[in-house]
């Protein structure tokens, strides 16, 4: 576990983030597994955006990208009424 705290550590100074906003991600081990050989920039790129090396290793990581905290919103398609919902039709007699 001290590895870990210290990926959380080296991270949290990286985003300016705490080290306790950054274990609520539920992302560090992933993280730490992916970013082994990261460099600062990427390891900033990673916590942000949640794109590692051009692709997105989970959807929680698109959700939970500091980018988003940032700014103080959720990330599009993540909160109601959700992915998708333009598809359904809204329920019989609900106001538009």
């Amino acid at each position: 576990m001290a590895g870990m705290d210290a990926f959380v550590e080296m991270s949290a100074g990286l985003t300016g983030f705490t080290a306790e906003e950054l274990r609520s991600t539920g992302l560090v081990e992933l993280y730490a597994g992916l970013a082994a050989d990261a460099s600062p920039a990427e390891l900033i790129e990673l916590w942000y955006t949640g794109v590692w090396r051009g692709e997105i290793p989970s959807a929680r990581a698109y959700a939970e990208g500091l980018a988003w905290k940032a700014i103080g919103v959720a990330a599009p398609g993540t909160a109601a009424p959700g992915f998708g919902s333009w598809e359904r039709r809204p329920p019989r007699g609900s106001q538009r």
